[in-house]
């Protein structure tokens, strides 16, 4: 880790000094963290102001990607009934975050390249090519060399996102940043969901280090919101993590994932109550409560909430 942080602090340097952005490719085992450094890196960076996109490239059907990619004008396609731009638009003036990159389909991933290399798009139905000013930065659990090597993913895009490369280790092996990221992930989950702060106990911590953490990052995050929800009192032992065994959550853990009725429905009260108050402005909402707006937007599905005056 020491010699990841210390690449990162001097791509950090190079971009304040110099103003070049470098396309950068952050490569790790599922649930590590690479859109949370994808993000950390474009908040240090000079387009800080700027907007930053994401794309999982995974998540999307694979005629949708280059439509969502690239934009559409009217008439494009059945459905298209107005223009929308694409995210390489969208994120001009900041960052495009292409998550999963190594799964772009074959056809997308040569207008990416043409998109990078000429610096515009052209919308699916449009016939001129618009400028876009984005840093790329790329994220992928697969193995790319392997994927060239197989003529599942073009080389010469490979290089153009590759420019700089770092590789996140899983967090089984990343000692300390386990209890450094612990402490962050409770201390934000209690601010989040309303309840008293609380503090890992020596043997939690220890605990903590212990885990093989095969979902990584996202599976330590979900744990500390899960003892934010549900621990009792301020201070967290090894059991109440819910981490026995070899990695396998026990029964009570299991049954943690749904929070208690009681504290579910304060949620919503209170959710529904500043909601009303302030028009159902999301933005007003997530300053009110000191969360952030996707936030605001989970709960809203969850609890299924919607204005009186929506029948």
């Amino acid at each position: 880790m020491a010699a990841l942080r210390e690449r990162v602090r001097r791509l950090l340097q190079v971009q304040s000094e110099s103003g070049r952005l470098p396309a950068l490719l952050i490569q790790g085992e599922t649930g590590t963290g690479k859109g949370l450094l994808a993000r950390a890196i474009h908040r240090a960076g000079p387009r800080a102001a700027g907007p930053f996109q994401a794309i999982n490239c995974a998540a999307l059907p694979e005629h949708l990607v280059e439509s969502e990619l690239f934009g559409f004008e009217r008439g494009a396609f059945t459905d298209a009934r107005q223009a929308k731009p694409g995210l390489f638009q969208t994120a001009s003036g900041g960052t495009l975050f292409l998550d999963e990159v190594g799964l772009l389909p074959e056809a997308a991933q040569a207008k990416v390249l043409t998109a990078i290399e000429q610096r515009s798009v052209r919308r699916l139905g449009g016939t001129r090519s618009e400028h876009v000013d984005v840093r790329i930065i790329a994220a992928t659990n697969a193995d790319l060399m392997q994927a060239v090597s197989e003529r599942r993913f073009r080389e010469d895009l490979y290089h153009r996102l590759a420019v700089v490369s770092l590789v996140l280790p899983p967090l089984r092996e990343r000692g300390e940043d386990i209890e450094l990221l612990a402490r962050q992930f409770l201390e934000t989950a209690c601010r989040d969901y309303g309840v008293p702060a609380k503090q890992l106990l020596p043997e939690a911590r220890q605990r903590l280090r212990s885990h093989p953490w095969r979902g990584n990052v996202r599976e330590l995050a979900n744990v500390m919101e899960r003892v934010a929800l549900l621990g009792e009192g301020t201070a967290v032992s090894a059991r109440m993590l819910g981490l026995e065994g070899s990695g396998t959550p026990s029964r009570a853990s299991a049954a943690a994932t749904t929070p208690p009725a009681s504290l579910e429905a304060a949620m919503e009260s209170g959710l529904l109550a500043a909601l009303e108050e302030n028009g159902w402005n999301i933005s007003r909402v997530a300053r009110q409560l000191g969360i952030t707006r996707n936030t605001v937007r989970a709960r809203i599905a969850r609890h299924g909430l919607k204005p009186t005056w929506i029948p």
